[in-house]
C-alpha cells in the first residue's frame, strides 16, 4: 500500500528472527539548499514550501523567522496569531492523515478494495466488526483533513503551498467572515478528535500493548519550541534532554556530519559554516541525509519529544508512544487555535513590510509535524548567499556520524524479534515517527530479499 513519496531505504540485517543491525537511506537527492543560491531573500516562504507538501506551512514559518531576522523585519501581534492559526491547521491535517492513513493500516484489516490491498495477514487482533468500524473512520478521517486544510486556506490562501505566510506577518486580512468560516472547520474537527479519533488511537493502544515501549530510541530528545504569542510565550517549549539529564537549548550547539552520507567530507560544522556539495563517490556514503548532532549526540524529534520536554505525563518511549503523544497533541493544538482565533482583531494589520537592512544572517527555528525544523541564511544585497535547512526526518533518520553512531531511527531497531513474514514489526517502528522521506522501504536479509515494500 502506498502511503507516502519519495525513497527511503532500509536494510536490516536480522540473526534468528532478531534486527542487529541497520542502515536508513534516502537515495533522492533534491538539491533545495543550491536552488535557493542568489533567489531573492523575500521569496523564501515560497520555495521552501515545495520541499515538502504535507507540511509545506512549517518551512514557509520557519523561512520567514529566518529571514525577518536576517533582514530586521517585525511581525504585527495579529500576524502572528494568523500564522499560528495557518500552521496549526496544518499541523491538525498532518497528525490525523499520518495516525489514519499511515499508521492505523498496520493494526487492522480494511476491505477487499484499494488502498488496503494485497492485505498484511499477520498480527492482526481487532474484531470483524472493529475492522469495520475502523474502515468507516479511516475514510471519515480523509474529509477531516480536507476540513483542516480548508481552515488553512482561509488565511493561506491556497493548500498545500499557501500564499499567506511572508516575511513580515501575514498577507491576509483579518474579518469577521474568515474567522467564522476557521471556526466552523475548527469545530467540526475537534468533535471527530474527540469522539473518534481517541477512542480509536485508545483501542489500538490497548490491544497491541507491547508496541508501547518497542522501537524505543535512545533517551535524547530536542525541542526548539513553537506557535510563539504576542507576548512571547510559546506553545511548545524549547528544551534538551541528553542521557537523561535537562538543560537550556542552545542553537549554537547544533552541527552537522557527513563522514557517512554522499557529500564533500568535512567534520561537524554548524549549518552557517558548511555547504551542501554533492560527492555520490563518497566512500563511507550510503544516502543523502546528513548527519544532524546537538553537542555531538542524535535526539529524537516530534510529538512524543515535545511532550516530554514539556514535562507532560507520557504513556512509554517505542512505537504506539509516539502515536499516542501525536493525538494528545493534536487534541492541544486544536483547543488551543481557538484560542488563538478568538484573539483576531478584524481589521488590525497583519503585515509589516518594512525592511530593517538589506543584508545580514538570520536563524529560524520552529517545531514542525514530525519535530524540530531549522532553516540558516545569509543576505547580501537582499539577495541569499547562504542556505542551509536541518528536517526532523534528518534528526531522527540521519547518516551515521563521524564516531559511527547510530540515528534515533537506526537505533529504535535494534533487537526487535521479526515475528511476521511481511516484517511488520520494522515497518510499525519506522512509521510512528512519521517519516518525511515519501519512501519505499526495503528489507534485506543476506542473499533472500523479502517481496515486500513497507511504505512510510
Amino acid at each position: 500500500m502506498s502511503r507516502i513519496h519519495n525513497p527511503m531505504l532500509l536494510e536490516a540485517w536480522l540473526e534468528d528472527g532478531e534486527i542487529k543491525d541497520a542502515f536508513i537511506s534516502d537515495t533522492l537527492y533534491r538539491g533545495f539548499e543550491q536552488i535557493l543560491i542568489g533567489r531573492s531573500a523575500m521569496d523564501m516562504p515560497y520555495y521552501t514550501q515545495r520541499i515538502c507538501g504535507i507540511c509545506s506551512s512549517a518551512h514557509a514559518t520557519t523561512a520567514a523567522l529566518a529571514v525577518e531576522q536576517a533582514l530586521g523585519m517585525h511581525v504585527p501581534p495579529n500576524g502572528l496569531l494568523v500564522r499560528n492559526l495557518i500552521l496549526a491547521s496544518d499541523f491538525i491535517q498532518n497528525h490525523i492523515r499520518h495516525i489514519y492513513l499511515y499508521t492505523l493500516p498496520d493494526y487492522f484489516r480494511g476491505p477487499d478494495i484499494a488502498p488496503f490491498v494485497p492485505h498484511s495477514e499477520s498480527d492482526l487482533r481487532l474484531s470483524g466488526k472493529e475492522n469495520a468500524t475502523m474502515t468507516e473512520h479511516y475514510f471519515k478521517a480523509i474529509d477531516i483533513s480536507r476540513a483542516a486544510h480548508a481552515a488553512f486556506a482561509v488565511f493561506g490562501g491556497k493548500a498545500p503551498h499557501g500564499h499567506g505566510l511572508v516575511p513580515g506577518g501575514a498577507s491576509m486580512e483579518v474579518d469577521a467572515d474568515k474567522v467564522n468560516r476557521y471556526r466552523g472547520y475548527l469545530m467540526e474537527i475537534i468533535g471527530f478528535i474527540d469522539a473518534i479519533l481517541l477512542p480509536d488511537v485508545t483501542l489500538i493502544k490497548e490491544r497491541y500493548p507491547e508496541y508501547i515501549d518497542l522501537g524505543k530510541g535512545i533517551g535524547n530528545y530536542m525541542s526548539v519550541g513553537g506557535f510563539p504569542s504576542p507576548e512571547g510565550s510559546t506553545l511548545f517549549p524549547q528544551g534538551v534532554i541528553l542521557q537523561g539529564k535537562r538543560e537550556n537549548f542552545d542553537e549554537r550547539h547544533i552541527t552537522e556530519d557527513v563522514t557517512s552520507a554522499w557529500y564533500k567530507l568535512h567534520g561537524p560544522l554548524h549549518p552557517m559554516e558548511e555547504d551542501t556539495v554533492p560527492d555520490r563517490s563518497q566512500p563511507k556514503g550510503y544516502t543523502w541525509v546528513k548527519s544532524p548532532r546537538y553537542r555531538g549526540q542524535p535526539v529524537e524529534v516530534g510529538p512524543l519529544a515535545r511532550a516530554i520536554i514539556n514535562k507532560e505525563e507520557v504513556i512509554g518511549h517505542g512505537a504506539i508512544a509516539r502515536t499516542w503523544a501525536r493525538a494528545l497533541e493534536l487534541k492541544r493544538i486544536a483547543n488551543t487555535t481557538l484560542e488563538w482565533l478568538n484573539r483576531l482583531e478584524p481589521g488590525a494589520e497583519t503585515l509589516d513590510t518594512k525592511i530593517g537592512q538589506d543584508s545580514g544572517v538570520g536563524i529560524g527555528l520552529h517545531e514542525s509535524m514530525r519535530g524540530s525544523l531549522g532553516h540558516w541564511v545569509s543576505v547580501k544585497n537582499g539577495r541569499v548567499n547562504h542556505y542551509q535547512i536541518i528536517t526532523p526526518s534528518a534528526l531522527n533518520f540521519g547518516s551515521r556520524d563521524e564516531t559511527g553512531t547510530r540515528s534515533v531511527g537506526e537505533s529504535s531497531l535494534l533487537g526487535i524479534i521479526i515475528r511476521s513474514e511481511d516484517l511488520k514489526e520494522a515497518g510499525r517502528i519506522i512509521r510512528s515517527f512519521d517519516p518525511c522521506f515519501s519512501c519505499s522501504v526495503h528489507i534485506i536479509d543476506g542473499e533472500n530479499i523479502y517481496a515486500l515494500k513497507i511504505q512510510v
